[in-house]
This record gives C-alpha cells, sequence and structure tokens, in this order.
C-alpha cells in the first residue's frame, strides 16, 4: 500500500510539541524578552460567505455583516491573543467576489497594530454534480459554483502555511474565539499527552487514574453497537492509541436576547421551556457543583461589544441546542485530565464512558446510545490545533489526509461531491469527529468548561430552532454532575 507522504520529513514521529507552544502561550511578555525566542505564531483563520446579510435564517436582508459582526468579533479575539505577547496574522476567507480597498483597509485599520492581514477573495470553488457512482448528475452538466465547498478552503491555507506558524485557528466568521480558549486547549491537550506518554512508560502500557476508587461491580456492560466497550466505563485505565484519541472539544452558546421588547419564545408560556428541559424527568440538573466547584463565567465565551449581541451576559444566559444530556457520558480520566464529559462519537472509535442512559436511565429498553446523530452532534464551527497536532491529523488520524490534495478512494476522488463536502464535515465535526476517530471531551471543572464554550454570535438560533431544543449551559453542566454522581455509585456494586 503506497504510503503517504509526510509534509515534514523532520517530524515523522509526531512527538507532540505541546509542551513547548503551552510554554509560549502562557509565559509573560517579560519572560519573552529575557529569553530572547521567538513569541508563539499564530493564524487567525475566518471564512465568510457573505458580505451583506440575506435576510435568511432569522437575519436582516442588507445588513452589513463583515462590519458589525465578522470585524468586531475578528478585532476583540486577535486583540486578546496581541495583549499575551503573541504574533498573530489574520486570513480572511471570503465567499463574494471581490473585497473592495476601502473594506479591507477598514480590516487593517482595526486590528492591533502588527497584525498581518491576508485576503483570498472569490473563494468558493467550482465543480461538477455527480451521482453517488461519480458519474455526471445529468448529461449535459455544466461546471458550477460549489458553495458548500468554502469551508474547504482554509485546508488550502493551513497547508500553504503550515511551517510559518506554531498554531491555527479555523472557525466560521460568527464565532468569537480568544486567547483563553486557546490556553485552555493547549493546556488540556497537553494534560492528555502526558497522560499518553505515561501509558507508553508504563509496564502494562496503560495509564491509570489515581485515586482509584474501588470497583465492586461483578459483572460489566457489554457493547449494543459496534463500539469495542460497554457504557460503564468509569474509570478504567487507558492505553496510549486511546489517549491519542482523546480531543478537548467545544460546544457552541448563545446569549438569551429579548432587547426587542417581544415575549421571548424560550421565556413564555405557563411552564417556559428553558425550565421544562428535555430529559428533565430522567436527568435533573444536579446544580450543588455551584457550591463546591464554581459556577460557569459567562464572559470567557460571551462578553461581546457588538451592537448585534446583548452585553453583559449572566450564566444562566448562556444556551445550548447542538447536542442534549441523552448523547453524553462522563469518565474519570488518567493523570491532570480528571473527570470529564464525552460527546457523541462513532461507535467504532468509542475509547469508553459511562452513559447517561446507562442502566435504562430513560425507561425504554431499545434506547441505544446516540452516535452519528446530526442534531446531537455538537458542531463546533471549526478547529484549533498545533502544527505537530495537524500533522497527526493528516498523516495518521484521518483517512485521506487532513490537507490537500483530497483525492483517492477516501473521497471518492471527489471531495466537493456532498458526501464529503458539507460545511459541517470541513470544519471539522463530521471529519475530525466521525471519519478521524478523535473523541471529544469537555472538563467537568466550570473554570474549564467556561472556556470550551464558543459564542456563536450570530445569535440567531434561539428564535429560528424548535424550541425543545434549548437548555441553559448552567442546567447541561448539572446534568453531567448528575451522571456522574450515578457512575460513582456504580461502583457499589
Amino acid at each position: 500500500m503506497m504510503r503517504r507522504r509526510l509534509l515534514d520529513d523532520k517530524d515523522v514521529n509526531h512527538d507532540m510539541d505541546l509542551e513547548h507552544v503551552l510554554h509560549l502561550a502562557t509565559r509573560t511578555a517579560e519572560d519573552a524578552f529575557t529569553e530572547g525566542t521567538p513569541p508563539l505564531r499564530v493564524l487567525f483563520i475566518v471564512t465568510t460567505l457573505s458580505e451583506y446579510d440575506k435576510g435568511t435564517r432569522g437575519t436582516t436582508q442588507g445588513a452589513d455583516r463583515l462590519k458589525d459582526l465578522v470585524l468586531p468579533l475578528i478585532v476583540d479575539g486577535v486583540q486578546t491573543m496581541v495583549e499575551r505577547g503573541w504574533h498573530v496574522d489574520v486570513y480572511l476567507i471570503c465567499g463574494f467576489e471581490k473585497l473592495q480597498e476601502s473594506r479591507r483597509q477598514m480590516i487593517q485599520d482595526a486590528l492591533p497594530t502588527g497584525v498581518g492581514l491576508e485576503v483570498w477573495d472569490d473563494a468558493i470553488p467550482y465543480y461538477y454534480e455527480k451521482k453517488f457512482n461519480q458519474e455526471l448528475k445529468r448529461p449535459d452538466q455544466s461546471i458550477e459554483f460549489a458553495p458548500h465547498g468554502l469551508s474547504r478552503q482554509h485546508r488550502f491555507v493551513v497547508r500553504d502555511k503550515l511551517m510559518e506558524y506554531d498554531f491555527f485557528s479555523a472557525f466560521e466568521d460568527d464565532m468569537r474565539i480568544t486567547a483563553d480558549h486557546v490556553v485552555n486547549f493547549l493546556e488540556m491537550s497537553a494534560q492528555i499527552d502526558r497522560a499518553r506518554r505515561a501509558a507508553e512508560r508504563s509496564p502494562d502500557g496503560k495509564a491509570h487514574v489515581s485515586p482509584y476508587m474501588k470497583d465492586l461491580r461483578k459483572v460489566r456492560g457489554t457493547s449494543m453497537d459496534k463500539a469495542t466497550v460497554g457504557n460503564d466505563v468509569v474509570q478504567d485505565p487507558m492505553t496510549a492509541d486511546e489517549l491519542r484519541r482523546l480531543w478537548p472539544g467545544f460546544l457552541r452558546a448563545e446569549v438569551i436576547d429579548d432587547r426587542n421588547g417581544q415575549p421571548h419564545p424560550l421565556l413564555t408560556g405557563s411552564t417556559p421551556p428553558l425550565d421544562n428541559f428535555k430529559w428533565k424527568k430522567f436527568v435533573p440538573a444536579s446544580m450543588d457543583y455551584e457550591q463546591h466547584f464554581g459556577s460557569l463565567d459567562p464572559n470567557v465565551c460571551c462578553d461581546l461589544d457588538s451592537p448585534r449581541t446583548p452585553p453583559n451576559p449572566t450564566k444562566d444566559d448562556l444556551l445550548l441546542w447542538e447536542t442534549d444530556i441523552s448523547a453524553a457520558g462522563v469518565r474519570h480520566y488518567p493523570g491532570g485530565i480528571g473527570w470529564a464529559a464525552t460527546l457523541t462519537v462513532e461507535d467504532k472509535a468509542d475509547v469508553g464512558s459511562y452513559w447517561s442512559g446507562e442502566g435504562n436511565t430513560y425507561n425504554d429498553p431499545n434506547f441505544k446510545r446516540p452516535r452519528r446523530i446530526d442534531s446531537l452532534l455538537g458542531q463546533q464551527a471549526g478547529w484549533m490545533a498545533t502544527r505537530s497536532q495537524v500533522l497527526y491529523f493528516h498523516e495518521h488520524a484521518c483517512p485521506g489526509g487532513f490537507l490537500p490534495h483530497f483525492d483517492g478512494k477516501d473521497w471518492y476522488h471527489d471531495s466537493l461531491q456532498t458526501r464529503n463536502g458539507s460545511v459541517e464535515f470541513w470544519s471539522g465535526g463530521y471529519q475530525l469527529f466521525g471519519r478521524c476517530r478523535l473523541n471529544r471531551i469537555l472538563s467537568l471543572d466550570p473554570k474549564r468548561f467556561s472556556r470550551q464554550i464558543l459564542y456563536h454570535s450570530s445569535n440567531n438560533k434561539q428564535r429560528t430552532k424548535g424550541r425543545d431544543k434549548f437548555i441553559r449551559f448552567s442546567y447541561f453542566l448539572g446534568q453531567l454532575y448528575t451522571v456522574k454522581e450515578r457512575a460513582l455509585r456504580s461502583l457499589q456494586g
């Protein structure tokens, strides 16, 4: 079998650069000057389809999306990074035909001093629409735009710039990404990698939880699908390969916005939907965590100075809609990782956790653990990674690779066909947490959990999605603590 060509032959073992990048990210500006080493180099990539809103999905037709939504987010996020002494460049990928020079200058003038700007406009690729057998869809098929392929284009940028930067952030245009998110991601990634190294050094080839609680269970659960583990994994030791597949994930949030004076659909009725969230009867929210471990910090994700977003959010203003407790599990992981929640993953890729539905929680013996269900995937609208993590994606984790050229059987010989080509695939969700077999985790530490929430600042889902999809993030974390309590009780046999 032909081996995929390595992008960086000097790093064939992919011994992770996480400790070095984490040091660059967390040192003070004074340390950077004293050490005399270059600053952390970050490429901040944003993909935007429209310069002005089209009036769809709860937006206002003709509103200046670039000026009023996208630019404040870029400036806000980049400023938090520059303040830490990082060197940041912005790469803007545009789906519209031409970014006028005056508009480009507007962006450059708004960015902090020293931040570079590169723009790729008219970036939507062309393709021939095909059937699943790769034949043209119609005999007279002509080449046409592939708007769904715009979200693929950042991969070409990353490949071109791979050796120029230490860290890459690539997200959709309405996501707020700050230095806090990056540092937390690096810290969690380093904790995972330290546990992996411990497993490699261990005589039994595994990393173990400490302290380990006595497990009195006489019978362990078995898989209900193609997973190699059951749904009752609480503190089992982990191999290096299993730990290599753990990944710090993100979830999108919106902030309750009732500034228009109209009754908010999530706050009205005799029992408002936010007080009667889905699965509440089966998995109530255990809110004691706020007294023992602290509350969510809404400012980390969602305190944004923008005309489109409500000011001064509280912890209970943060809304989740893209997954729910029925798709989640918890586990005590080795080393510094600690207790964390798990999001959906392909069954064959699951390294194990204690599922919220273990023990017939939902009073339905036929209820199976959700796997590849779009409404529960927990889309994060992008990804971030160090250079060596990108190389790991490309050369090891992802069949067919993570970067161009996208060819061969893993891509069905055409990366823009719909089975590969959705926005959600290229922005990371369906590929990284499906095809690439990565298991996303969310720390149960409220401080870290707050830094795994990303603001979807378009803030439009709360009025366009079904009311039963929404739950306050604070309640969702409370439900995860309920599952943790049940996992611990299960060890008593």
